[in-house]
């Protein structure tokens, strides 16, 4: 009887290992396909293949739903093609996803910055630079949305910065040193 209910506790855990890795298994195939077609749209958004690009990573949501880079990655490719509306709604979802993706809310701040949304650029620049302090770009974006909004000091003071950080932004031709 001992054998028996060992015998049958030892079934039932290789059952339940089983039923458990088949599932995990699969998610991990679906993460590596969809990592596969977030690099493929990344490529393509290199070549500036954007409508492209926004399929490979549409298809890369369509296995994995809950991949933030493909999110971000479309929406990058969006804001490419001159669609900052489209851009928003997967830049926002991809932050959902990975609230620390630096990158993500810097891309969302450019979008809201192109809508004319300042004031929501400025919340998503100000939290990349609290997430990635050295992001000269992200300085320099909040020094324009400062400009555009008046706050001259403001912006003087990000620009600065921004160039201490990246001091080739300093040669720039658009009259902001």
């Amino acid at each position: 009887m001992i054998v028996t209910t060992r015998f049958r506790s030892c079934v039932w855990a290789v059952v339940v290992a089983l039923l458990c890795a088949v599932p995990l298994g699969l998610h991990y195939l679906d993460r590596y396909a969809a990592d596969a077609a977030t690099r493929r749209g990344k490529a393509l958004v290199n070549n500036k293949e954007y409508p492209e690009a926004i399929e490979a990573f549409a298809r890369a949501i369509e296995i994995d739903p809950k991949y933030a880079p493909a999110y971000h990655g479309r929406g990058v490719a969006y804001l490419n093609q001159g669609q900052p509306e489209r851009a928003l709604v997967d830049l926002s979802e991809a932050i959902r996803l990975d609230p620390n993706d630096a990158r993500a809310l810097y891309h969302r701040g450019v979008a809201y910055f192109r809508t004319g949304d300042y004031d929501r650029a400025l919340a998503d620049f100000t939290e990349t630079i609290r997430l990635s302090p050295r992001s000269a770009n992200a300085f320099l974006a909040r020094s324009r949305v400062y400009a555009k909004k008046g706050d001259d000091g403001y912006a003087k003071a990000d620009r600065q910065r921004a160039v201490e950080l990246e001091p080739a932004l300093g040669k720039s031709d658009d009259g902001n040193r």
